[in-house]
């Protein structure tokens, strides 16, 4: 099994996130959280024999938000030992945590490698100071890199996170990840700037005051960087993932392999059984409902057979290992003009999609959801 853990806070909010976060917390609030996270697998194993007996050793752990490295010390040695110090861990077990470059200091560097994190995700997004201002960071390029050499000093495994959006130069988005991956990140990740209901990024592109790179240039971003890294010797291995060989991240591995894994804190998503679950992503009534002595779910997802068989097949398409021919549907894709418009290549049995095939993913999703469901 895997092990996910949401850290809700950050030091500010920045224009384009999404996720379950909170820029409004003190000690005590972020000590009531590391309660809450506790309280939350206390009633999930009362509620899971399996779990409670943990008779499934631990695989991975990822602590994600949010911004985990705004917990002090204390508050994060408490929180690793009440959760992945409860399990027994695999003989190659992977844990990882999140960092931003502002709150990545030496002293919590070495606390963290002490409580067994050797890989750390850092939330670099650029190297370039207008593209970091745009995307409503907290910190300049010179912090970024600061925190960079100061992981890949200190961590066994770094990877880094870079965002593909406005204002950035193909020029300068190479050479950033050159400089990155001379210091020794081992892994990247590169994501596609998306609008989301409610953020300011929406807000801005409503009223015109910033304008999102065109399909075309997204698309010259994405295979530029991509072609890149390959040069470097950093394969690709998922739609938005790139390692040296024997770095890619396990955990987020076991989420595209169909693995069982258990989200603990308020936004945190969890598949176990046969059903997947969405923690109330509110702080408040997240720890409204452990005080009741319910599990603080907002969704579930009993996944019935055709709902597992889509899960499967889009996870699948989204590796490089890429989908089995016989999980997809008759007459679902045209397997020729695929190939034809380089989207995807036919090796063997399994269908794969390209770089280019990367970019039209969620198509490629509809149309399988549309066979699988109907």
């Amino acid at each position: 099994m895997g092990l996910y853990i949401h850290v809700p806070f950050c030091g500010s909010i920045c224009s384009y996130c999404h996720f379950a976060r909170t820029s409004v917390h003190d000690r005590s609030s972020r000590e009531q959280y590391v309660d809450g996270v506790l309280a939350e697998l206390a009633l999930r194993g009362e509620k899971c024999r399996v779990l409670g007996d943990g008779m499934r050793p631990l695989d991975t752990a990822y602590f994600g938000g949010g911004t985990p490295s705004l917990l002090e010390p204390d508050l994060m040695r408490r929180l690793v030992t009440g959760t992945v110090g409860t399990f027994d861990p695999a003989p190659d077990f992977e844990f990882t945590a999140e960092a931003n470059p502002e709150s990545l200091t030496r002293e919590l560097a070495e606390v963290w490698l002490d409580l067994g994190i050797e890989r750390v995700s850092l939330g670099v997004q650029s190297l370039q100071d207008d593209v970091l201002r745009v995307l409503g960071r907290s910190c300049n390029s010179v912090m970024a890199r600061q925190a960079l050499k100061l992981a890949c000093g200190i961590f066994p495994r770094v990877s880094a996170d870079w965002i593909l959006g406005p204002d950035l130069r193909i020029d300068y988005l190479l050479a950033e990840l050159s400089e990155a991956a001379d210091l020794g990140v081992e892994h990247f990740s590169l994501y596609i700037l998306e609008i989301h209901q409610g953020t300011a990024l929406q807000q801005d592109v409503r009223r015109g005051r910033l304008v999102l790179p065109g399909d075309e240039l997204t698309e010259r971003l994405y295979l530029a960087a991509g072609e890149h890294l390959e040069k470097l010797g950093i394969e690709q291995y998922e739609v938005a993932n790139f390692s040296r060989p024997g770095a890619e991240s396990r955990h987020n591995g076991n989420y595209w392999n169909g693995r069982p894994y258990l989200g603990l804190g308020p936004g945190a998503h969890g598949f176990w059984g046969r059903r997947r679950y969405a923690n109330e992503a509110d702080p408040d009534r997240w720890s409204e409902a452990l005080a009741s002595g319910r599990l603080p779910e907002a969704e579930v997802d009993p996944l019935d057979l055709p709902a597992r068989r889509l899960e499967r097949a889009i996870l699948a398409l989204r590796t490089c290992r890429g989908l089995p021919l016989d999980w997809l549907p008759a007459q679902t894709l045209d397997l020729e003009k695929g190939q034809a418009m380089g989207w995807w290549k036919v090796n063997g049995d399994r269908l794969i999609l390209t770089r280019l095939g990367f970019l039209r993913v969620d198509g490629f999703e509809e149309a399988l959801a549309g066979r699988i469901l109907s």
